[in-house]
């Protein structure tokens, strides 16, 4: 040994070897051991059973080992619960949704499965393959549509029965289900949203396509830039290691707050492996006694099973579906349906002028899908817009495309109404043969210069030709001849035609009422670009903000629309928007050309009361002052939440998504009625 005690190094490398050996004849034992121990004991030898009694330490941690392995092997496990034993527990749990004062929902992977989306830890989830070494398959998430669950939570939200949902997903398909923004806590972000951090505040961007392609941790850039300030966009995702610090879609306050208000929770499609680990969401400072009852709907094992008041083990849309029966309610279709737009409402005030009482069928969709191509609107969407218009009485659903005697009869009809284009089945067959033969048919003028094939084009096509009625650039005439002309020419009915705005038909769509003593004067102002669902939801809660409402709409000129809305916005240009929004029942007046800015003089010409204004971005003026400024200073100004997510950039989304199958359809229908044209001539030069 060195002098002071310390090893020599030959003694120190010594030392080292003989560790070395030590911890190599420890694992060959542990092998040994191993080895030994899993055979049966009946085939181990007296000599095998020795060495196990003399390593009792290694054989209690294999054991240990072993009931660890299985009990993740369970919680793996996806178990169902047998018929009749699920519907005991829904029936509880409908009692529970029944008699709960705010009931959150916590959604996760589990209720997108239906729609082809893989989850994380199931059987075959992206965590569960991962760790046996084996491939994923990609998904295009944007084909995704809400599955039976979303629309069934949507629907339980629009009944009051739910408060609040807090997913984990970053798929979008609860927005898309028609759950209010407000409504919904995405936890982790979403894959259809990017944000410009550097206005103020965060400027959104909700795309079809999924903005995370270039993106991964620590680098959420997506490449894109903010068209207000030129900055660049980053996606929403908040991945595994980082905190989230967008305030939305995140919306972790309004979490937070459901959380601390609720007093039944119910857990959908989660493992809570992650949501676990978010004590703001349990309430766990409250005592026991004090928190709210959980229910967790899950086929496998969760780290809260333990603290549930009840647990259902079935698949979600299961669960879901037998729960939404349980309530009495009907579950909303995720459809897609046709437009509506002033050409028909000019058709419907034409027909309703021909009678008394007016019923408008409105078709399934399968029979949309099968006669016409992909629709555009949700059926729900298609109902209220045909709805608000002011001169329907009556909405007949799931009304058959062929229009036969049988359903005349069924609704006490003496007559159908239609314009004067052709609608053709299929197989080419005119759709009003059987009840024109029967005399109970009656013709209205088409409206001129609109159609929905027009409409479509404009949104896939990034011109502004259409804000103009004087002249066409050479893309859209392109468009022109892509959306209305078809291999072997030119069909009166699908084609564009120009729209000329005159005195009587504005005359004819105006209400010709001027506001009477106590009535409520309301100003509302914007694009009403395309006017959909979301606009008529916006001025019904309007509407019932005064007990003698007169609304008046302010419509801005095309060139304002495309200042704040940019793009080839606004689709509509100011003389179809006026039309539009005229047809609709809750507006008396509107202001064609409106400035931007609601003004002193507007508020005293029209004795304004109360300034109306959705939930929706307010873009400054050119000066950058707030076009609000006024009827705020003067107390009448008021937000209002129509509790829609629609807008016009999501229809123009879904366009753009079926991009093909649009053009395809108008092509086909183009075909039919040319060969229909062709007969007709036919038949006139035989009798000459």
């Amino acid at each position: 040994m060195a002098a002071g005690g310390s090893l020599s190094r030959s003694e120190r490398k010594a030392a080292a070897r003989a560790e070395i050996l030590q911890q190599e004849e420890q694992r060959d034992r542990r092998r040994q051991v191993s080895r030994i121990w899993r055979k049966p004991p009946a085939e181990r030898s007296p000599e095998e059973c020795q060495v196990l009694n003399e390593s009792e330490d290694i054989v209690r941690e294999l054991e240990r080992r072993r009931k660890r392995r299985e009990r993740l092997r369970r919680r793996q496990e996806e178990v169902c619960d047998e018929p009749e034993e699920l519907s005991r527990k829904v029936a509880e749990l409908a009692a529970a949704v029944r008699g709960a004062k705010h009931l959150v929902i916590y959604t996760g992977a589990g209720i997108s499965t239906a729609a082809s989306i893989p989850d994380y830890r199931g059987p075959n989830g992206i965590w569960t393959l991962l760790q046996k070494g084996r491939t994923i398959r990609a998904a295009d998430l944007s084909e995704a549509e809400p599955t039976l669950t979303h629309m069934s939570i949507a629907c339980l939200h629009k009944h009051n029965l739910v408060q609040h949902v807090v997913s984990q997903n970053c798929d979008g398909l609860h927005l898309r289900s028609g759950l209010p923004r407000a409504a919904i806590s995405e936890l982790h972000g979403n894959m259809y949203i990017e944000v410009c951090t550097s206005c103020t505040p965060n400027r959104e961007y909700v795309r079809v396509f999924d903005v995370t392609e270039r993106t991964a941790l620590h680098r959420h850039h997506t490449g894109r830039m903010c068209h207000k300030c030129g900055a660049q966009l980053r996606d929403t995702i908040v991945h595994f290691g980082e905190k989230g610090t967008l305030r939305q879609p995140l919306n972790w306050e309004a979490a937070t707050e459901a959380a601390s208000k609720a007093d039944v929770i119910l857990c959908l499609g989660s493992s809570l492996k992650v949501l676990k680990k978010y004590p703001r969401l349990w309430c766990m400072s409250k005592p026991p006694t004090r928190r709210p009852k959980l229910y967790i709907v899950n086929l496998q094992w969760t780290p809260k099973d333990d603290l549930a008041a009840l647990k259902l083990h079935g698949r979600c849309d299961d669960v879901m579906r037998l729960l939404m029966a349980e309530l009495g309610l009907e579950i909303p279709r995720y459809d897609r349906y046709d437009m509506v737009h002033y050409g028909h409402s000019n058709q419907l005030r034409q027909a309703r002028a021909m009678g008394d009482y007016l019923i408008v069928g409105v078709h399934t969709d399968e029979e949309i899908a099968k006669h016409k191509g992909p629709p555009v609107f949700t059926q729900e969407e298609r109902y209220k817009m045909v709805q608000a218009i002011k001169w329907v009485d009556e909405i007949a659903p799931g009304a058959p495309y062929v229009t036969t005697l049988e359903t005349l009869d069924k609704y006490s009809c003496d007559f159908c109404v239609h314009g004067d284009d052709i609608t053709l089945t299929i197989d080419g067959k005119d759709t009003y043969e059987e009840v024109k033969t029967a005399g109970r048919y009656r013709e209205c003028k088409r409206t001129q210069g609109v159609s929905t094939t027009d409409l479509v084009g404009r949104m896939l096509l990034m011109t502004k030709a259409h804000h103009s009625n004087i002249d066409e650039d050479l893309d859209y005439r392109k468009h022109t001849d892509n959306f209305g002309k078809g291999p072997k020419g030119h069909s009166p009915w699908t084609g564009v035609s120009q729209f000329l705005q005159t005195s009587q038909k504005i005359i004819q769509f105006a209400s010709g009422k001027e506001p009477q003593p106590g009535d409520t004067i309301i100003y509302v102002a914007g694009a009403f670009d395309l006017f959909h669902v979301g606009h008529v939801d916006f001025l019904e809660k309007v509407h019932q903000l005064a007990e003698k409402p007169y609304i008046i709409a302010g419509l801005h000129f095309d060139q304002e629309v495309n200042r704040y809305k940019g793009k080839n916005y606004p689709i509509m240009n100011i003389h179809e928007r006026t039309l539009s929004v005229l047809a609709c029942r809750y507006v008396s007046e509107v202001v064609i050309g409106a400035p931007y800015a609601v003004t002193a003089d507007l508020l005293d010409h029209f004795r304004v009361t109360l300034v109306c204004h959705g939930m929706t971005e307010v873009v400054p003026d050119k000066d950058g002052s707030d076009p609000y400024e006024e009827p705020k200073r003067r107390g009448i100004f008021q937000l209002v939440d129509s509790g829609s997510n629609l807008t016009t950039d999501l229809i123009v989304q879904r366009i753009i998504k079926n991009r093909l199958e649009f053009e395809a359809r108008n092509q086909k229908k183009e075909a039919k009625e040319l060969a229909v044209l062709e007969a007709m001539r036919r038949l006139e030069q035989e009798k000459h």
